[in-house]
């Protein structure tokens, strides 16, 4: 079995309150993007000093806090035995474009989309107004995508590689 330690777990928050009366818990985070915390199966609380795992059976996620009902939480009661209880997940990967002055420093990174697949090199990146335009050339076309936190899900600087999840069909569109 595989043991969980707190120094391998991200603090996303602390459980604020119940919420009804099946043992849904409103909790509040401070994470840049809490949306992310959709893509965990557990969460981890911390009980006597312990990250002890709990499923997640449903949550919602709004800027500040979210809901979450917990498998073997199953009444208010339950609920609140757990307020002010910290809250942890598996370290969420996160998006290495922090070292990044710009956009602009992406030029000459190889990209790739998850649909698509390898696109190529990025000869430019433009800046237009509120969008940063990358170029690179496919088949002899010239393929524009843009360069956001929506689309960017992940750069590699060690590898110089940029992935991507572009709109289904935009690349088709330049090279049809």
């Amino acid at each position: 079995m595989k043991t969980i330690r707190l120094d391998n777990l991200s603090k996303v928050g602390f459980i604020n309150r119940t919420h009804g009366y099946k043992g849904t818990v409103h909790c509040i985070t401070d994470l840049a993007k809490p949306e992310k915390l959709l893509k965990v199966d557990f969460l981890f609380l911390l009980i006597n000093g312990l990250p002890v795992p709990f499923l997640i059976e449903e949550m919602e996620v709004n800027e500040t806090d979210f809901y979450v009902k917990l498998e073997d939480i199953n009444s208010d009661g339950e609920g609140k035995k757990l307020l002010q209880t910290e809250i942890y997940a598996e370290t969420i990967k996160e998006k290495k474009k922090s070292a990044f002055l710009s956009w602009r420093d992406l030029k000459g990174y190889m990209a790739i989309d998850e649909t698509f697949g390898e696109l190529n090199i990025i000869e430019e990146v433009n800046e237009f107004p509120m969008q940063f335009i990358a170029k690179c050339t496919i088949n002899n076309k010239e393929v524009l995508f843009p360069l956001n936190d929506e689309i960017v899900t992940e750069i590699d600087e060690d590898k110089k590689i940029i992935y991507l999840d572009l709109p289904i069909g935009l690349v088709e569109m330049y090279l049809d």
